[in-house]
């Protein structure tokens, strides 16, 4: 049960030896993937021999993908890597990274409603708040992500910039969790991703590593582009904070830890704070379900590369403010609530429920055993009130026969 005892949101339940999920209460955080021992729960991804279809294929990797690889390696031999895979072009999100983190900063300056507000990058805490805290959605910052942003433009100007239909391009994301995979195939926040698959880091690393290896004994510096950039935007926890230098922040990681401000946000004993940067991974996109290195030392080859590689960009400070202004950085959607099964549209409905909770839960140990294969008691009271289990499947229930 150890998946079931890891899930923030209660989704999963285990009866007769096998486990369930509640699609309406996963927020895709990839918990229950790292913790079960078997290895029982496998993500469903796009692999890379699946792309051959489009004429022309670009790649735009999380820049997780280069903390995976000893800072030593230039990003660029990695990116060569990438394309000796099989991808046309390989795009870097560092000037969408740097211009939507001025675009915040922007938005943050001009803000006037509900404090604080909270970052919208990592989809497990936006699916997190629909799913536990429904009152909170309207702080959810409303700027896009830099991944979705790239690839909206990419795929308004590529098509006629390389003469092709605009079926003929195909886009593709290297994720570094599930909750990235979830937000391309099943996004929250629009009608449809702007990309056509996504791959896990973990695949195009293991990929990727003869190619990377074999092209850096040759690589010779003078090979690099004059056009080239790179920088690792917002893959540890506190580097979006950083660049937007606000005064009054918070910076909050893992589930855990997340839960307990966003309930002490709800009882209004957070305050005088204009914005929390929340991840689900304990140090930020490096400690992603799908990275192969270790998250501390991810975290330091990260620090090393932007030492040694990150780009100067020069942003045109009022183009970013006239977009802000069009909404071109804005997500294409509201983020709503997710309703859930307990409660009903209908009032008396909702309530005649909580009371036979409420029964029920007074009948049990709460101790929260979980051998019911419920988490909690409290999960265990409302399961039985929507017919999924009986009393009998609590042991401290179950009539006992001399």
């Amino acid at each position: 049960m150890s998946c079931m005892r890891q899930c923030p949101t209660q989704a999963i339940r285990v009866h007769n030896g096998k486990s369930t999920f509640s699609n309406e209460l996963c927020i895709d955080c990839g918990g229950c993937i790292s913790a079960c021992p078997s290895s029982a729960i496998v993500p469903s991804i796009d692999h890379v021999e699946n792309i051959s279809h489009f004429k022309y294929k670009i790649i735009l990797p999380t820049p997780v993908l280069y903390s995976q690889f000893d800072p030593r390696i230039h990003p660029y031999v990695i990116q060569e890597g990438l394309r000796q895979l099989g991808f046309d072009e390989v795009v870097n999100l560092t000037l969408t990274s740097a211009i939507l983190t001025r675009a915040m900063k922007l938005y943050l300056r001009s803000y006037r409603g509900r404090r604080p507000l909270i970052s919208s990058y990592c989809p497990s805490i936006v699916r997190l708040i629909q799913v536990k805290y429904p009152d909170l959605v309207e702080l959810i910052i409303p700027i896009d992500v830099p991944r979705e942003i790239a690839a909206r433009e990419i795929r308004m100007t590529y098509p006629r910039k390389l003469g092709l239909k605009p079926e003929d391009l195909g886009l593709f994301y290297v994720s570094n969790c599930p909750a990235k995979i979830v937000a391309v195939r099943q996004p929250a926040e629009r009608q449809k991703s702007w990309f056509d698959g996504v791959h896990s880091i973990r695949e195009i690393y293991s990929a990727l590593v003869p190619i990377v290896n074999e092209l850096n004994k040759e690589f010779d510096p003078r090979q690099i582009p004059d056009d080239f950039s790179f920088g690792v935007g917002w893959i540890s926890s506190g580097t979006l904070t950083r660049s937007l230098r606000l005064e009054k922040w918070l910076v909050v990681a893992g589930l855990d830890n997340v839960i307990k401000i966003f309930d002490d946000i709800e009882t209004s004993r957070i305050r005088d704070i204009d914005f929390i940067e929340a991840t689900a991974h304990m140090l930020g996109c490096v400690s992603g379900t799908f990275n192969v290195e270790n998250p501390y030392v991810a975290r330091a080859n990260s620090m090393k590369q932007a030492e040694k590689y990150d780009t100067p960009l020069k942003l045109d400070e009022d183009a970013i403010s006239r977009q802000l202004e069009e909404g071109r950085f804005y997500l294409e959607n509201s983020v709503l609530p997710r309703p859930l099964r307990f409660f009903d549209t209908d009032l008396e409905i909702s309530i005649k429920r909580m009371r036979e909770r409420e029964r029920v839960f007074n009948k049990l140990p709460q101790i929260d055993c979980g051998c019911c294969g419920a988490p909690t008691c409290m999960a265990f009271a409302e399961d039985f009130v929507h017919g999924l289990a009986e009393l009998s499947d609590c042991i401290f229930l179950r009539p006992h026969h001399s």
